[in-house]
């Protein structure tokens, strides 16, 4: 019930030992100018004592800034006694009770002492309650106690490393046999009981702090499980400038957390105010922020930091309104550089900033947004296409750079055939055949069809015949405008002003070519649609005035294979394109049919052995095996 992280313990070696140098030099003279007889400034170090504390201030820093509750923190200094600095209480778990608490330790003196004292009462402190544990009853089977003590200590051999493992392990043991003793609580209330609690898991980090020059025995260990499973202990070996790196990066796997850079952050130069430069900021979150983007990543990505560009688009409102999903507290990795402070300060004042991911391929994708709210900083996961992303472009996609595309058309098209949730037998194959029968024969492109760019010249045919039914009078109007077409081809006219005017050069062949292609698509789209006696009518008068003018041979095979390049297509059956006046009408089949596989009627008698054989197996010549009758 409780994970690992629930409690957290510091025990910080206070021996006289930490009191020595880093031996790393700091530069405290931050001065430019330097005249004539100026004495510059000695460096300084620090010793392992101020690393070991502000590594551990930092850890507990962004614990506490990305859960103000449910994760605590205690310190405990070791030295000739053990000193807690503060207890499981919420009052109590802030940087200013810890730092007082420092305070009053002051710094390293000389005297005897140990680690050893100290992570005793570690381990006794893990066996208390907190308050969350405190309202819950520990008899529950979900009821687990673990915790982390991180020991920031200094040994000289792994032999010393392995020593204090085990005295942490040997009391642990003798404490949970006493814990699991039921006592009665010493008071009447259950939340100032002083009953302690069984230590499920206790996982002890060693960290081996080491001045720069210094040499150490001591190696790395990975978790190595002891007393059956029932504490864990790992050994790290740092230098004491990196510690503070060291503990930085511990605290990502310790709560789940991962680190984004902010790339591309426009600020001004603090010596020149007119001009400004690109920074890029750390800052750490939840892991769960990342989880759309770890997916498409490698194990070895992953454990990298997550690299967004900064990116406001104009028009974008302040706040986190936009992000519809979860927001997850953010904290700055370097709380004191510039860079940080001026993001912090960007972002309190409640604007608002959109991250993308970066693209080599170029375009753009909104994926987080940067907002504050309540004086917390939030980063949301943005989902799917964002209001300020680019659109797709329709002359980008997977047939090339098209820019005629029947943008509009296509729209009243899908307007046409949206899927209703319809009741009765039969509802989704009727929606499959109008979507079948609207998709057969539908140009794509502008220059790819005449009939759609002559206006009214073909009006009202081409909306009315993709109706499902056409009464009488409709079938007459639409004979009417095959008949005004063939009164117009038999004028040598084609209504070339009804073209749009950027189209009018790339027609400029042939009159006959025109209007075999204007009649080719007038099949081709009356044939889609015949489904129906009154648009078999209307295809037979077709039919007729397309043969009115033809008088030869040549001109009727011409036209043919016009209509065969018209309306076939790979995916067509045999014999889709003849003009025959039947009353089966064929219409090709189209990408949508062949997908869906939607069964279509035979094109001829089955065989006649396979008829008689029904569900067994046709023989074929099953008389051959007889004798034959010898003539006489």
């Amino acid at each position: 019930m409780f994970p690992t992280n629930h409690k957290t313990i510091f025990v910080l070696d206070h021996t006289p030992y930490f009191g020595i140098s880093s031996d790393n030099p700091i530069d405290f003279d931050v001065s430019k100018s330097r005249g004539p007889g100026y004495v510059p400034l000695p460096s300084v170090c620090k010793s392992l004592w101020t690393c070991s504390v502000e590594a551990a201030v930092e850890y507990c820093r962004i614990v506490w800034d990305l859960f103000p509750e449910g994760k605590l923190v205690r310190f405990v200094v070791s030295d000739s006694a053990a000193h807690i600095l503060n207890t499981w209480a919420i009052a109590q778990q802030n940087l200013t009770h810890v730092l007082n608490g420092l305070c009053l330790v002051g710094p390293v003196r000389r005297g005897a002492g140990g680690d050893v004292v100290g992570l005793c009462a570690a381990i006794e402190a893990l066996a208390e309650p907190s308050p969350t544990q405190a309202a819950q009853r520990p008899t529950d089977m979900l009821f687990q106690n673990r915790g982390r003590i991180i020991c920031i200590t200094s040994a000289r051999d792994d032999d010393s490393i392995r020593s204090l493992a085990e005295i942490a392990l040997n009391t642990l043991i003798p404490q949970n046999k006493k814990a699991s003793t039921v006592q009665p609580p010493t008071t009447t209330d259950a939340s100032t009981s002083t009953q302690s609690l069984v230590v499920h898991y206790c996982h002890l980090v060693i960290i081996n702090v080491t001045p720069e020059k210094a040499d150490t025995r001591v190696n790395n260990q990975p978790v190595i499980e002891m007393g059956g499973g029932l504490m864990g202990v790992e050994v790290i070996v740092c230098r004491a400038s990196a510690l503070a790196n060291l503990l930085g990066r511990l605290v990502l796997p310790h709560y789940r957390l991962v680190t984004t850079t902010v790339t591309g952050i426009p600020m001004k130069e603090e010596q020149n105010a007119s001009s400004s430069a690109n920074y890029d900021v750390e800052i750490i979150h939840s892991a769960e922020a990342h989880a759309g983007l770890r997916a498409l990543q490698t194990a070895a990505e992953s454990t990298e930091s997550v690299v967004l560009r900064w990116w406001t688009p104009r028009g974008a409102e302040g706040g986190a309104g936009g992000c519809n999903g979860p927001l997850w507290r953010v904290t700055p990795a370097d709380v004191a550089s510039r860079p940080s402070a001026c993001l912090v300060n960007f972002l309190l004042n409640g604007r608002s900033v959109t991250l993308e991911v970066p693209r080599k391929g170029g375009g753009r994708s909104a994926s987080h947004v940067l907002a504050a709210q309540g004086g917390e900083l939030w980063i949301g996961a943005l989902g799917g296409r964002t209001p300020y992303e680019d659109p797709p472009a329709l002359s980008e996609g997977a047939g090339g750079r098209v820019t005629d595309y029947r943008i509009k058309e296509f729209g009243a098209l899908m307007q046409q055939n949206k899927l209703l949730p319809l009741r009765g037998p039969g509802s989704n194959t009727k929606s499959r055949a109008r979507l079948q029968r609207h998709t057969t024969y539908w140009p794509l492109t502008i220059s790819s069809t005449l009939i759609f760019n002559l206006g009214s010249v073909i009006e009202p045919l081409t909306r009315l015949v993709v109706q499902e039914t056409l009464t009488e009078d409709e079938v007459d109007s639409c004979r009417g405008v095959l008949l005004s077409l063939l009164g117009m081809e038999s004028r040598h006219e084609f209504p070339t002003s009804q073209l749009p005017s950027n189209f009018r050069g790339k027609s400029s062949g042939r009159r006959d070519e025109q209007w075999r292609q204007v009649w080719g698509e007038l099949e081709a789209l009356i044939r889609a649609h015949s489904a129906s006696p009154a648009h078999r009518a209307l295809l037979r008068t077709l039919l007729e005035c397309r043969s009115h003018n033809n008088h030869n041979t040549e001109g009727e095979s011409s036209r043919a294979s016009v209509i065969r390049a018209t309306t076939d297509s790979p995916l067509s059956p045999v014999g889709a394109g003849n003009g025959n006046s039947s009353s089966d009408v064929w219409a090709p089949r189209n990408v949508l049919d062949t997908l869906l596989g939607a069964p279509r009627p035979p094109r001829r008698p089955d065989f006649a052995g396979r008829m008689v054989a029904g569900s067994r197996v046709a023989t074929l010549y099953q008389h051959l095996q007889q004798d034959v009758e010898t003539p006489h």
